[in-house]
């Protein structure tokens, strides 16, 4: 049996370089990841060919890319959710540091760059 229930801020890991994922869990039915964003570091602009990525705001803002040119402001205990094929990501235009739960509706959902 696997842990079930985890404290999700201590997944954050911080880095001067980019935006840091960690993964906390993968089932045979989704995978949940922290991701750890310092000011002026992106998520890059992309898409996941076979599932949907749900994102939870734990701490700080960011802004959302939602495809297109659109963008919109995410945060604190916001969800954002990108369906299979839906461009998502994110820049922290903030002076905060944002960590958000990136959670996929499969263990592999694929990757796919894109523009924002």
């Amino acid at each position: 049996m696997y842990e079930r229930i985890f404290d999700l801020q201590t997944f954050a890991r911080f880095s001067d370089q980019c935006a840091q994922v960690t993964e906390v869990v993968v089932t045979d039915n989704s995978s949940v990841a922290v991701w750890a964003v310092q000011p002026e570091q992106k998520v890059e602009a992309h898409l996941h060919p076979s599932g949907q990525d749900t994102w939870v705001m734990l701490k700080g803002t960011l802004t959302y890319y939602l495809g297109d040119g659109q963008r919109q402001t995410l945060s604190v205990g916001q969800c954002a959710v990108a369906d299979r094929s839906q461009i998502h990501g994110a820049v922290n235009e903030g002076t905060e540091d944002a960590v958000f739960v990136s959670i996929y509706s499969a263990p592999q959902i694929g990757y796919v760059k894109a523009l924002p």
